[in-house]
């Protein structure tokens, strides 16, 4: 019988489809851990609106994009948008960072970041992310606002404002303002106690009389 040095008997090809194997099942593991996950989402309602509405809004865009050419498209809409917030931003650090040891970039590098991290801890319902979400909102509208020239900056602030209120259904997901509560604790009065009155006459008690008995010795009365 002979063999081929170079070709193997097949034995070393056993590991191989081993480790193909077990990748696969885990590849399959992740796959049903991840469905089960979804499952799990989809119970609550605020993920089954931001569904609903993300399918409106792209079957309306896609419905204003075919009976509407003239209309600008959903990337145009979105660059126009980020034009409008990120240049004067970036004007407005350029202008105030000049004479710091900060740079106009490194700056506009850290607005960016914290940014995205207050926006995705805050959709993990972090407190403080969320805290920082909102300051960093109103730091925006504030540098959009003076880095715009004056014909367009109302406009370019109340796009900055609806784009931030937007992205926050996403970051402050879930959070509801509770009026304050009052704890009103009202301790019921014991009832009165029933007193039942009874009028009774208790005549006194008589002793029986005693007689004594006449002292020896006894004397007839005398006729006389």
């Amino acid at each position: 019988m002979t063999t081929n040095p170079d070709g193997g008997n097949g034995h070393e090809r056993a590991p191989r489809w081993h480790r193909l194997h077990e990748a696969l099942a885990w590849m399959g593991h992740r796959t049903g851990q991840a469905r089960a996950r979804l499952a799990q989402l989809w119970q609550y309602d605020t993920v089954r609106h931001m569904a609903f509405s993300a399918c409106v809004t792209l079957l309306g865009a896609w419905l204003l994009s075919q009976f509407m050419p003239h209309v600008p498209s959903w990337a145009a809409v979105v660059h126009g948008m980020r034009a409008t917030i990120d240049d004067p931003v970036q004007r407005y650090l350029a202008t105030h960072t000049q004479g710091l040891p900060i740079t106009a970039a490194t700056a506009y590098s850290i607005w960016k970041a914290l940014g995205f991290a207050a926006f995705v801890l805050g959709f993990f319902h972090n407190s403080s992310a969320r805290l920082a979400w909102t300051v960093w909102g109103a730091v925006t509208v504030t540098m959009v606002w003076i880095g715009t020239p004056e014909p367009g900056r109302q406009v370019a602030a109340g796009v900055a404002l609806l784009g931030w209120a937007t992205l926050s259904v996403l970051a402050l997901r879930g959070l509801r303002l509770r009026p304050p509560a009052f704890v009103h604790v009202h301790n019921e009065a014991p009832p009165a106690p029933q007193v039942e009155v009874r009028a009774e006459i208790h005549p006194p008690r008589t002793e029986p009389t005693h007689y004594m008995p006449y002292g020896l010795p006894y004397l007839p009365p005398s006729p006389n």
